[in-house]
């Protein structure tokens, strides 16, 4: 059978040397007339099947009546000219037994329930079989097919566009089939791709809405719960990116079901104590992580267990120094003699989240991060629960303080079991030299998160200070509803910053551009709206919440709520700082906001009050989005000119 053959290869980022490897194993196949075209994809914005079209288009124009579609990961060079063309004599359109991540797939069927796609892994009986459809990585189509069927359907893009070419052809009576004689081995280097699932499950979709039966269809969607979960057990990163998001919003809903209990079971003065104690706490925390768990995320392995025994004792080590600052800085800042107990009970805590922490490390190096998430959604639940029955029992809040103490001790010692459960030769081992390595590649996040708490808390000791407990108190419930939404900002963040950093990774200049335009309409409609809404709002829904000695709160949720949209913002530059790997301009920023906090609200304090802390946090989140944003123009020249 003579016919002269177009080889297709569809490339995106494909390295010049894969090039060559083709056009060598192309040549040594032995065909006396064919011609090899390469089309490009990596700037044009077209998928899969539009860059076969192309290829199909411009080999009928130069006379090629047999068309080999392929992917630039595989290789042609245990195949010859001989093997293809016999298997031309069974089939019009053919695929050959494909080798990739040792196993060896035989085509695919079409599931008839559910319309689904799926490659064979059974050998046939018969060298030469009829299949459903065969794997895209190489298929060989003749001329007559395109002739009666067309060419591929462009509107998927990536990923099922062979099924439903093979479909169509079998619809029409052609022959598809497998040479299950022949292997070739495809290198598969798209399993590394993000979007790979997305598109997969997107065009399964596409493929049953536009081939199945009307009660193929409404089977899919009242099993639609199933397929969802289906969907994410799949995908380690979406069911523990959910589960860590659920289990952040979870702990904001109690948390805030607490503080609205708070606020009506005590007077403000009390209210400080708790604020004041966990304030505190908060100063010191970022010391505790040092940076170690992005650092074990990204250089550790379950198999190493030395590697983890350092981290986990240079953690250990840390959790001591923090335990012992926040106890000899109640000194230092002179708080008032009721408030060194609560901050004492209150500083185990710090024990607690280095074991929960650690376990935390080694849940999402299993890509398990949702079993964490889960324990620290049942620990929170009891926690608030308790707290909440002794409030409502007792009306007191010091008792509050002995339950934080012991409940936080348990799960520390409950997470320790976890860890020792996963990893039993997990030991601390001094070792200063490996302790130094580990911090040095995290001190910049360190001093980050140190200036960031302390520019976001200094405003509380500083009232403390001048005002005393009441005013504190006043600040801090007003304070608390902003704080209540900044889950918003962090699932902005956790969404956004892969996306950010691959763009920046791969030198996508106009989608980063087009990325950081798009996140801040999006921010500031999103921001606006719940800042303005809260602004007119809360005068008429709030003060069933917010009332009493704590009236004068409404006034500052007023002033504080317009910080929202400025911290996402804010959000946005940082995640394009970050990605451009500028980390240490933001350094620079939050020393000098840090700086402006202290002294502004040191001057101002003494004759406005809380009123005078919430309109400098306005003003200074207000600085950070002007500065952070020249910043960031700084960094995208410097990194694309």
């Amino acid at each position: 059978m003579k016919m002269k053959t177009g080889f297709i290869f569809i490339l995106y980022k494909t390295p010049p040397k894969e090039k060559i490897r083709l056009k060598k194993e192309v040549r040594e196949l032995g065909f006396s007339d064919y011609q090899i075209y390469f089309v490009d994809n990596t700037n044009t914005g077209r998928g899969y099947a539009a860059g076969v079209n192309i290829g199909i288009k411009t080999a009928i124009a130069e006379g090629c009546e047999l068309f080999v579609v392929a992917n630039p990961d595989i290789s042609l060079s245990e195949l010859t000219f001989k093997k293809i063309i016999q298997t031309a004599k069974h089939f019009d359109v053919w695929g050959l037994a494909m080798k990739q991540d040792n196993k060896i797939y035989y085509g695919g069927t079409i599931d008839r329930w559910r319309m689904s796609g799926g490659l064979i892994t059974k050998k046939p009986a018969d060298r030469f079989s009829k299949v459903d459809f065969v794997s895209g990585s190489l298929m060989f189509i003749k001329i007559k097919v395109v002739d009666e069927i067309g060419y591929f359907d462009e509107s998927y893009f990536m990923y099922y566009e062979e099924v439903d070419y093979c479909f169509r052809a079998n619809k029409s009576g052609f022959k598809v089939g497998v040479d299950s004689g022949s292997i070739y081995r495809h290198f598969e280097l798209s399993r590394t791709n993000a979007e790979k699932e997305k598109y997969l499950f997107k065009n399964r979709l596409k493929f049953l809405f536009k081939y199945g039966s009307g009660y193929q269809k409404l089977r899919e969607i009242v099993r639609a719960p199933k397929t969802l979960y289906e969907e994410i057990v799949k995908r380690p990163f979406y069911l523990n990116f959910l589960s860590l998001n659920l289990s952040s919003l979870l702990n904001k809903i109690l948390h805030f079901i607490l503080f609205i209990l708070l606020i009506n079971y005590f007077k403000p003065e009390d209210y400080a104590v708790y604020t004041l104690a966990w304030t505190h706490i908060g100063l010191f925390s970022p010391l505790l992580d040092f940076g170690t768990t992005s650092y074990g995320l990204v250089n550790l392995n379950l198999n190493n267990t030395k590697r983890l025994s350092d981290l986990f004792s240079f953690r250990m080590v840390l959790s001591i120094l923090t335990f012992m600052l926040t106890l000899i800085f109640i000194l230092i800042f002179k708080y008032q003699k009721t408030l060194y107990l609560p901050i004492f009970l209150t500083s185990f805590v710090i024990f607690s989240n280095m074991f929960s922490g650690t376990f935390l490390i080694i849940s999402s190096i299993e890509h398990k991060s949702y079993f964490a998430s889960l324990i620290s959604m049942i620990f929170q639940t009891i926690l608030v629960s308790v707290m909440i029955l002794f409030i409502v029992i007792y009306k007191k809040i010091h008792p509050l303080f002995w339950i934080i103490a012991t409940f936080y001790t348990l799960y520390g010692f409950a997470n320790y079991i976890l860890i020792k459960r996963r990893i039993d030769s997990l030991n601390f081992i001094f070792d200063l030299r490996k302790w130094f390595l580990i911090a040095r590649q995290s001190v910049v996040f360190l001093i980050i998160s140190l200036l960031a708490g302390f520019y976001s808390k200094v405003d509380v000791l500083i009232l403390n200070y001048f005002k005393g407990q009441k005013a504190v108190g006043i600040y801090s419930a007003g304070y608390r509803f902003l704080d209540a939404l900044m889950f918003i900002v962090v699932a902005y963040n956790v969404a956004s910053i892969p996306i950010f950093s691959d763009l920046a990774a791969t030198g996508q200049k106009e989608k980063f551009i087009g990325k950081l335009k798009k996140d801040f309409l999006m921010v500031t409609v999103l921001g606006g709206f719940i800042a303005f809404g809260f602004y007119f709002l809360s005068p008429i829904l709030l003060p069933f919440v917010i009332k009493g000695n704590y009236s004068s709160s409404l006034p500052v949720l007023r002033i504080i709520i317009f910080s929202l949209p400025l911290i996402l913002l804010t959000s946005v530059a940082l995640n394009g700082i970050y990605a451009l790997k500028r980390a240490y301009y933001v350094i620079y920023v939050f020393l000098f906001q840090a700086g402006y906090n202290l002294l502004l609200n040191y001057f101002f304090i003494p004759k406005y009050s809380y009123y005078a802390s919430a309109w400098i946090s306005l003003s200074g989140e207000l600085l950070n989005t002007l500065i952070l944003f020249f910043f960031l123009k700084k960094a995208y020249e410097n990194r694309f000119g």
